[in-house]
């Protein structure tokens, strides 16, 4: 049976525990291997210590990204993807000042990946597919945020507000990327103990997502389900397992 694999060049604890969590069990019975690199932000060669996730440049995007693509360029088994969060993007971030200027959020994302496929294509990827989150991991967890209280068990009425806050968006992928409004912002305002508790524990929020399931991510959020979509598809249809 031939399989493919898929390294997805991931900017967090919490995005690495997403694709390896819901979406490599998934992928697999699609005979698609995936896997969770952590973007490399800082190399201390004194100390010897090598630091993972977040950052802001996107340098240290684009040096993770050659590395993999010189690494896979003559396995054409292989292929290249991201999970990069819309919101908060480095400033350096090809296209960042045009593709936010946009206001439909769906162009919005198309956009800054187009102008990051540009940047792939530069470093002579053959086989890259780039994926931002509108708008942030947190767009996840409003899919349904009645399974928040999987996670906050005596903040029932604070999840009621907030399902409340979240009711005249269209989709949850449309709740935006600003300081005030952005789903993480919108989770901390209603439960301030959520960014604590992400701190602290990075596995938190993939239990909810686990609740959630990812049938019901997919119905509520069009552009997470059209990347998953498409990684589906670089299997064979022969490979395919119920």
């Amino acid at each position: 049976m031939s399989r493919v694999s898929v390294y997805c060049l991931v900017e967090g604890f919490s995005e690495a525990n997403l694709v390896k969590r819901l979406l490599a069990p998934h992928l697999s019975r699609h005979g698609v291997d995936v896997f969770a690199p952590m973007v490399t932000t800082r190399r201390d060669r004194k100390a010897g210590k090598v630091h993972k996730g977040g950052g802001s440049s996107f340098q240290p995007y684009r040096n993770d990204l050659e590395r993999l693509i010189k690494q896979w360029r003559g396995k054409p088994e292989v292929w290249i993807t991201t999970l990069m969060d819309v919101y908060g993007l480095p400033s350096d971030f090809p296209g960042r000042t045009e593709g936010y200027a946009l206001q439909d959020h769906h162009a919005k994302a198309a956009f800054l990946e187009k102008k990051m496929h540009e940047v792939a294509n530069g470093l002579g990827a053959p086989r890259f597919i780039p994926h931002l989150a509108l708008h942030e991991f947190e767009t996840l967890l409003l899919a349904d945020v009645t399974a928040l209280g999987t996670l906050f068990l005596d903040k029932e009425h604070e999840i009621q507000q907030l399902a409340q806050d979240i009711a005249a968006f269209p989709d949850v992928e449309a709740i935006n990327h600003t300081p005030q409004g952005s789903p993480s912002n919108r989770i901390a305002q209603r439960i301030p103990v959520y960014d604590r508790y992400k701190a602290n524990d990075q596995s938190g929020a993939i239990n909810v997502l686990e609740v959630v399931g990812l049938d019901m991510l997919r119905e509520h959020c069009r552009h997470f389900d059209a990347w998953i979509t498409r990684l589906e598809m670089l299997a064979p249809p022969q490979t395919i397992m119920t």
